[in-house]
């Protein structure tokens, strides 16, 4: 239901304006009216924006660390670090927390910095190593050993060239390594001392490259350079390791309390801003805004008890004429509550309007389960769901799934009426027949159940809105709605007296209701109402779908079964019996969902659903904040 709603103003020294509104994000029910878009006393708002974002990037950094599964298991300590911080006064002044967040920052900005060097290192000595593998040749005497990148295509020519040049004397060595890119090698080079600058300069002619060890092994031969780097790698680890478990223990130390820091930052700066933007006459500050009628008398003691009449307060319901600026607050039982979850793909409904969520959550399953139709079905999706529920942490995939929830005890229901467990899976094995009807075999009857479902909802549609237009004095619309319900009762009335299901009698009292319905039509709607209830028949045959979907599911359960019948009890016949019951089973549960929907979006609450409501923002303290910045 849509709650009923008071316009607050407060009065209140300019003094006690901080006090105040850390009172009111504290209470977490007011949705606050800032008119003013002028700031006054930004300068200490700004340095706290400033303070924030520096303690933002500390925590970011500090949850980037990787820690161990074990040391995750110890969130209470946070929070109880965060309560305690919390609690204290705003004593530190800004300067102070300012150098102290610095000083952090810069310490662990060193850190990091180290920590990402070393990492490059080890990668870089890692993949020299990689590539090189084992020399094959080493410095001696009278020999160099060189490395060289040599184009895959060039190489062939370049070693006929060296050949040549050491036919008459010893011979150059040549080992051939393979390299990540693959129109390169990597060659490395046994050369007489006395050949070296006539290979050099047969390399350098194709575009080769000589390979260099890292400038910190300049001055050593290759060999040398790889034990020296093997040794490097080795520390590197060693030094790694023990950085890691640093940056852990500074986490584990610093990272509840940054975090409390960054709270505590992020609601002075909340409570500035609107400090900042209130309303101010003669030093005095005034405060306006909505909360809920049913919390206005704990409010206002709890005001009391807190300034102790150094607030006024007054408070009154909206006019007709504000209806449009009223923030639209909802509140549902236990059961409807996550039936909510439908008005979250739409714009609030207006205040004053009519809230569909408690229709919503009786029709909605209602229709989805008669769709799907198999208790086995329905049976295997109530045992994927809990499971799901019980281990979801985020409240929007419980609420999805206690709606799926819902729809797998109507399809339960509905399998038990239309006799279908996996298709007729019970009826072969245990004689199971239908309560109601066999739906794969009385077509018609579903159907036209199906109709009568529509019937009865758009109906009930037009007598949401029908009461809303009288609740709201709105003629027209209450004379549009109650013109239409009498077109169409009217219309199924001559139908059925044509089908002989009424007594004769009934065709002029329909006739009757018609005319009168006509007439409150376009007295209420003008031609548009009338266009709209000639619509209001497509949104009830629309309801079909609601057999013709099920007629299919059934059929496809009912043909797996028939490949059973075919292929036998063999592992193909298994395979192929349980791969379309698992299509049928996806198939059915989503287009239940779809289809149900629409009809709700579209031919039940387009018939007096106003979605121009404004969402209801009460200004309160943020706990679950993302330390991500907003993109």
């Amino acid at each position: 239901m849509i709650e009923k709603m008071c316009r607050l103003s407060l009065a209140l020294p300019e003094s006690l304006g901080m006090e105040l509104i850390d009172f009111l994000q504290a209470d977490g029910r007011v949705h606050l009216i800032l008119p003013s878009e002028e700031q006054h006393n930004v300068d200490l708002a700004d340095r706290l924006l400033v303070l924030r974002e520096k303690l933002r990037a500390v925590v970011e950094t500090l949850e980037g660390i990787a820690v161990p599964a074990s040391a995750e298991s110890v969130p209470a300590a946070a929070d109880a670090e965060v309560e305690r911080i919390l609690s204290e006064s705003f004593a530190l002044t800004v300067p102070e927390l300012e150098k102290s967040v610095e000083k952090f920052q810069a310490e662990l900005a060193c850190i990091m910095k180290g920590h990402d060097r070393l990492t490059d290192e080890k990668k870089l000595l890692e993949r020299i190593l990689a590539q090189l593998g084992t020399l094959a040749f080493k410095d001696s005497l009278g020999r160099r050993c060189l490395l060289w990148w040599v184009a895959k295509d060039l190489w062939p020519l370049a070693l006929r060239q060296i050949e040549r040049q050491c036919a008459d004397g010893e011979k150059t060595l040549f080992h051939v390594h393979d390299t990540a890119k693959e129109d390169q090698l990597l060659v490395e080079l046994s050369v007489p001392a006395a050949r070296i600058s006539a290979v050099t300069e047969i390399l350098h002619d194709i575009g080769a490259a000589l390979w260099t060890p890292p400038p910190q092994y300049a001055g050593k031969n290759y060999a040398e350079s790889m034990e020296l780097m093997k040794r490097r790698l080795s520390e590197i680890q060693s030094l790694l390791k023990a950085e890691q478990s640093a940056l852990v223990a500074m986490r584990k130390q610093w990272g509840p309390r940054q975090k409390a820091f960054f709270l505590l930052i992020d609601r002075k700066v909340d409570q500035y801003q609107v400090f900042s933007r209130c309303d101010r006459l003669g030093g005095v500050l005034l405060i306006e805004g909505w909360m809920p009628q049913r919390g206005l008398e704990d409010f206002r003691v709890r005001l009391e008890e807190k300034f102790a009449g150094r607030v006024a307060l007054h408070s009154r319901e909206p006019e007709p004429d504000e209806y449009g600026q009223v923030p639209t607050a909802l509140r549902h039982g236990a059961f409807f509550a996550p039936f909510a979850v439908f008005l979250k793909l739409v714009q609030p409904p207006a205040y004053g309007t009519a809230d569909p969520t408690s229709l919503i959550g009786v029709f909605f399953p209602f229709f989805a389960g008669c769709i799907i139709g198999d208790a086995g079905y329905g049976l295997v999706m109530m045992i994927l769901t809990c499971l799901v529920r019980r281990r979801a942490k985020s409240e929007a995939v419980r609420d999805v799934a206690f709606v799926l929830m819902t729809m797998c005890v109507w399809s339960i229901l509905w399998g038990a009426a239309f006799g279908e467990f996996f298709g007729d899976f019970a009826h072969r094995m245990f004689h199971v027949e239908p309560l109601w009807v066999e739906r794969s075999q009385a077509v018609m009857p579903v159907l036209m159940f199906s109709v009568a479902l529509g019937l009865g909802h758009v109906l009930l549609g037009l007598a949401v809105g029908l009461i809303h237009g009288l609740k709201a004095r709105h003629k027209k619309h209450a004379m549009e709605k109650l013109g239409a319900m009498l077109v169409i009762l009217a219309m199924v009335a001559a139908l059925m007296s044509v089908r002989r299901l009424l007594p004769p009698q009934a065709f002029p009292g329909g006739i009757a209701a018609l005319v009168v319905g006509l007439v409150l039509l376009t007295a209420g709607g003008g031609i548009g109402g009338l266009i709209e209830a000639m619509s209001s028949f497509g949104h009830i045959l629309s309801y079909v779908r609601i057999g013709a979907i099920g007629l299919s599911s059934a059929i496809l359960a009912v043909a797996a079964s028939k490949f059973v019948d075919v292929l036998g009890v063999s592992a193909l016949g298994l395979f192929v019996a349980l791969a379309i019951h698992l299509l049928n089973f996806v198939l059915a549960f989503a287009e239940s969902g779809l289809h149900a929907a629409r009809l709700h979006y579209v031919e039940f609450m387009g018939n007096f659903y106003a979605a121009q409501g404004k969402d209801y923002h009460p200004f309160i303290y943020r706990r679950k904040l993302s330390w991500k910045k907003d993109s």
